[in-house]
């Protein structure tokens, strides 16, 4: 097979309020620490653009890595049914070229220290500093 055939670019769409804000920077900066993920960008606020190759990873072991960590993916039902076809074509992709299926997760991927040191661009917002004065404070 050609390598043009096995390297995937495909659309993640989040949905929702997330506690850190805009959900795709944050995706962007996890996945590209992902093994066979050879490009992250930011479309918007609710979407990344993603590149891979098919040999090492696929959409659904993408998409659940990006659950684990604590993004709130797109669960619309038109996403579903794209995912799913998406999906099943990779699938049979993978079988033609004698892969098997991807190995899904168990446990949430920790980028190592040098893989963050490099981006420096997967860090948390700072918090605001608690008032004192606050009367709704003890409400929380």
């Amino acid at each position: 097979m050609d390598s043009v055939e096995v390297i995937k670019a495909r659309e993640i769409g989040f949905r929702g309020p997330h506690h850190h804000g805009d959900q795709a920077t944050g995706a962007c900066a996890f996945a590209v620490h992902l093994p066979g993920v050879q490009c992250a960008a930011r479309k918007h606020a609710a979407c990344m653009q993603v590149e891979y190759d098919l040999q090492q990873i696929c959409l659904r072991v993408l998409r659940r890595h990006l659950q684990l960590a604590g993004f709130h993916l797109d669960a619309s039902l038109l996403n579903k049914l794209k995912v799913a076809l998406i999906e099943y074509a990779e699938e049979n992709q993978r079988e033609e070229l004698g892969l098997g299926n991807c190995a899904m997760p168990n446990q949430a991927f920790r980028p190592t220290v040098d893989q963050l040191a490099v981006s420096g661009r997967f860090t948390h917002p700072p918090t605001p500093p608690e008032r004192s004065d606050d009367p709704w404070r003890h409400y929380l």
